[in-house]
């Protein structure tokens, strides 16, 4: 565990925050006790006031998925399933949308695109981010998020390096469509915005945390 964390730990009426795993551990070895790590000292005091109680990561999850903008469009791409680069859109509720794009590659029965052999996952989340941008400006939403910065910040914009644009002729074609998307989308006010990977409805990456 990180030595920048800090330790909550309660025991009993016992309860206390340490500022190393070592110290936390010493206080609970052998214990009937609940213990946490956290990034601050007010969120590990927040926790204790709490009743350091502990809380399923799906709850988690799921309450971190409410907070997120409604009207937004979801996109990821992935080989979580092993079956290949899929790519994925989907509204805030994790609903697939990617056929509304009408994409040249078929759908699958997860309501996926699956790509040919040799397709990275890189190429598939710029791809997401194409049939995003047109779905929503296809039905009017002024949002779409991903997780994925070099798509967000550099191939969405045609910024694309002259490695790939020697080696991925594909990769080049695609950035300068997702590009004149991304443009037109943003000429009517439309915002493209980084999301975690752990929250976003469209994850193809399986996350845990």
């Amino acid at each position: 565990m990180g030595s920048s964390k800090v330790y909550a730990w309660v025991c009993g009426s016992e309860q206390g925050i340490e500022t190393s795993w070592e110290s936390c551990q010493a206080r609970v070895l052998g214990r009937s006790a609940r213990y946490r790590g956290f990034k601050t000292r007010p969120e590990a005091q927040a926790w204790l006031d709490a009743g350091g109680v502990y809380e399923s990561r799906v709850g988690r999850k799921a309450a971190a998925r409410a907070e997120l903008p409604e009207d937004a469009i979801f996109f990821d791409a992935g080989t979580g399933r092993g079956l290949g680069t899929e790519v994925n859109v989907t509204d805030r509720d994790g609903v697939p949308m990617v056929h509304l794009a009408k994409p040249r590659f078929p759908v699958t029965e997860f309501g996926t695109v699956r790509l040919p052999a040799g397709k990275t996952n890189n190429f598939g989340e710029l791809l997401g981010c194409f049939y995003a941008l047109r779905i929503a400006r296809a039905t009017g939403r002024r949002r779409v998020c991903g997780d994925s910065e070099l798509v967000l910040s550099w191939w969405s914009r045609n910024r694309v390096g002259a490695d790939k644009r020697e080696t991925d002729p594909d990769l080049v074609l695609l950035a300068g469509l997702t590009a004149r998307e991304r443009q037109a989308f943003e000429a009517v006010g439309g915002v493209l915005e980084h999301v975690s990977g752990s929250v976003n409805p469209a994850d193809l990456g399986f996350h845990r945390d």
